[in-house]
Formats: C-alpha cells, sequence, structure tokens
C-alpha cells in the first residue's frame, strides 16, 4: 500500500458519483480532520433570511446551478398579534412542502430528524404567508439553515 492512499482526500466541495464498487477516498475537511457531521462539511453549510407581509410567495434561498439544497432547521419568528400560516416550497410556485402556524407575537420551529430534501436541483426556497383575508398587518420573519448535496 503508498502513503498517499492511507490519507484521506481534502473536500471543499462535493466529489463526482462514484459508480457501485469501486474504492472512494476517505474525504477530510480542509485541516485534515475527517468529517463526521450528521449533514455536511462547514463548506456546504448555508444560512438565509426573509420575510413576508403579504400573501405573495417570497425567495427565501436562491438556488445554484446543478446544486440541490436540503432544508436543516427554519425558524419563523410573528412579529404581530394574528396567527399566521407560513408555507414552505423547494422551488417558486411549486407544491407545499411544510407548513407551519406561526403563534402570534411568537416563533415555531422546524427541525426535522433528517434533512428535507429539495426535489430538483437549482430551484429556490421560497416561503409564503398563507393565510386568508387581511394579511397586511401582519409580519413573519424567516432564518434557515441548509446543506448543498449532489
Amino acid at each position: 500500500m503508498k502513503d498517499a492512499e492511507l490519507f484521506g482526500k481534502v473536500r471543499t466541495g462535493n466529489p463526482a458519483a462514484i459508480t457501485h464498487d469501486l474504492p472512494a477516498p476517505v474525504s477530510v475537511d480542509d485541516l485534515g480532520r475527517v468529517v463526521m457531521t450528521p449533514y455536511q462539511v462547514r463548506d456546504l453549510v448555508f444560512t438565509a433570511q426573509a420575510q413576508t407581509a403579504t400573501l405573495a410567495e417570497v425567495s427565501l434561498f436562491a438556488g445554484a446551478s446543478g446544486f440541490l439544497h436540503d432544508l436543516v432547521y427554519l425558524v419563523a419568528a410573528n412579529t404581530t398579534g394574528a396567527v399566521v400560516q407560513l408555507s414552505i416550497r423547494d422551488n417558486l410556485a411549486g407544491g407545499v412542502v411544510e407548513t407551519l402556524q406561526v403563534p402570534a407575537n411568537g416563533t415555531e420551529i422546524l427541525h426535522p430528524s433528517i434533512p428535507i430534501p429539495q426535489n430538483e436541483a437549482s430551484n429556490s426556497w421560497t416561503i409564503q404567508n398563507a393565510g386568508s383575508g387581511d394579511v397586511s398587518a401582519t409580519n413573519v420573519i424567516v432564518s434557515a439553515l441548509f446543506i448543498r448535496n449532489v
């Protein structure tokens, strides 16, 4: 065995997919630490924040060409005195992936046990104040954490 085969391969991005049953090098971060994280290496973790005050769909996290971004964590803060229904989508005008009821003057947290996979690469994640009637006096601030996957 060669010395080079004893070391992991540094990753700051996802490697190309490897065919079934072929050997794959161990991945390490740019400091040589073996990656043991439940989600992804640090370079592939992204934060986002947006707010919605109307029924309009608002971009939360813009997609990147050719990449999937999976939702790991989301917190919605309602700064008004009315309950708000928040729709979360993994593409513009697409189907609703999750719905949260955000209490008046309160917060609601979405922290799934596994990341919610984005259905199609390159799309943006969006939020929408999906309440009925007059929502002009409502305001919801959403912060989220995403990971990039192949």
